[in-house]
């Protein structure tokens, strides 16, 4: 998997909707984003768009575009890294539930997955047997993963500069386009069940660690 840790987006002017971790706020999209200073950025996270199509332009030294096909809520990972303080924004959205950046991390995981679907619908089953649906509720999926001794520098490096935002419960922008071959999806937005209380077990010589990743979709 591809997880983004540290949003950058959050160190800009972009609108408060567009940076919260809720997708139900939401903004008309940014033309120019402009974060605090020159960041390393190699994924794109939208949640929540009418858009079909985000044309990215970055104001790196080769002003690298980005062009991505809105397919649902999680991570477009680029192709490669760029370093720049200003993204352009070109897209045919009427708004956005958030919008993130940076620097995805690969994190390699072991080949059992466990997708799963979910619903928070209460009904009720009569005493002659009838089902009664209950009122509101909202159907997610969860997924667990398992990283034995597959996280490393760069991964605790990017959750610590991201914990601020981590530590209140943010949601993660997620790709898994390296294993669409085992799920039925590519990229998710999702919370992690212990993202407040991170832990990680070493077991071997290396500055490599091991952790189970419990996801849960956010929206």
């Amino acid at each position: 998997m591809i997880i983004l840790f540290n949003d950058v987006i959050q160190y800009s002017n972009a609108p408060a909707a567009i940076k919260s971790p809720s997708l139900s706020d939401t903004a008309a999209v940014p033309s120019t984003i402009t974060l605090d200073k020159a960041r390393p950025i190699n994924a794109i996270g939208i949640g929540n768009t009418t858009g079909t199509y985000f044309n990215i332009t970055f104001n790196d030294s080769s002003n690298t575009v980005f062009s991505i096909s809105f397919a649902g809520n999680g991570l477009y990972v680029m192709p490669k890294t760029v370093t720049a303080s200003q993204l352009t924004i070109a897209t045919n959205a009427a708004f956005a539930g958030r919008i993130a950046a940076g620097k995805g991390v690969e994190i390699c995981t072991s080949i059992a997955k466990e997708p799963g679907w979910h619903s928070t619908a209460e009904p009720r089953v009569t005493l002659s047997g009838q089902v009664i649906p209950g009122r509101g509720g909202y159907n997610y999926r969860t997924l667990s993963l398992d990283s034995r001794y597959k996280i490393g520098p760069e991964a605790m490096s990017e959750i610590i500069a991201g914990y601020k935002y981590i530590g209140m419960g943010y949601p993660f922008f997620l790709s898994f386009e390296k294993e669409t071959y085992k799920l039925p999806y590519s990229r998710l937005y999702a919370g992690e069940k212990n993202q407040r209380a991170m832990s990680f077990e070493g077991g071997i010589e290396q500055y490599l660690y091991s952790r189970k990743w419990d996801f849960e979709e956010r929206f």
